[in-house]
């Protein structure tokens, strides 16, 4: 399956063209050495399997990067600068986007639009599909957690209870500690963490 995306990518990039209607942003990416190559950051590709995306030298010439081959990639718009991180899940890598670098855990966001296979009436269509899904790395973890709005409350006081904070266990899914509240509630966690250390 993971070779059926593949190739179908490979089309869909052809199909579709490098860039969104946008057009490409000015950014660089990062390689696995630390090196920081400048061009434009073109479309970001994200299947259930993998990502990919477009990056354009500054000599104009395009390149379909997957996450395992470098750090990640930077670019800046009219809101700002935005980061993606190469990641490992579970065996399977992904550019996150990063939303917050903390003392205790990292929150990243998986790319809002997912691509996807499905079989209409015996025939294979491509499409996409919006996801809201979150990753937690923890720094004394290997891979980042995945959260999405059905183990929300679950894994978040999971992951609290083992890190003995019970003031915050005790407040997901209430007021203001929903899963749409998700990049708060870690940078509180991060903010009261780096406290609690400068205190002992």
């Amino acid at each position: 399956m993971k070779q059926l995306y593949a190739i179908l990518l490979t089309l869909f990039f052809a199909a579709t063209g490098l860039c969104s209607d946008t057009g490409p942003a000015r950014g660089y990416i990062v390689t696995k050495n630390g090196k920081q190559l400048t061009g434009y950051i073109g479309e970001l590709y994200h299947t259930p399997f993998q990502s990919i995306v477009v990056f354009i030298n500054d000599f104009g010439s395009p390149y379909n990067i997957e996450a395992e081959r470098v750090r990640g990639f930077v670019f800046t718009n009219e809101e700002g600068y935005t980061a993606f991180e190469s990641k490992n899940c579970r065996g399977r890598w992904y550019f996150l986007r990063i939303l917050e670098k903390g003392a205790a855990v990292n929150l990243y966001q998986s790319p809002e639009e997912e691509f996807i296979l499905r079989f209409e009436n015996g025939i294979l269509e491509a499409g996409t599909r919006t996801v809201t899904e979150y990753w937690l790395e923890m720094t004394d973890k290997k891979q980042p957690i995945r959260i999405n709005s059905l183990n929300f409350r679950r894994k978040l006081r999971r992951l609290f209870k083992k890190e003995e904070a019970p003031e915050f266990r005790e407040k997901i899914g209430k007021e203001g500690y929903r899963f749409r509240d998700l990049p708060n509630i870690i940078r509180e966690y991060n903010q009261d963490r780096a406290l609690n250390k400068r205190q002992i």
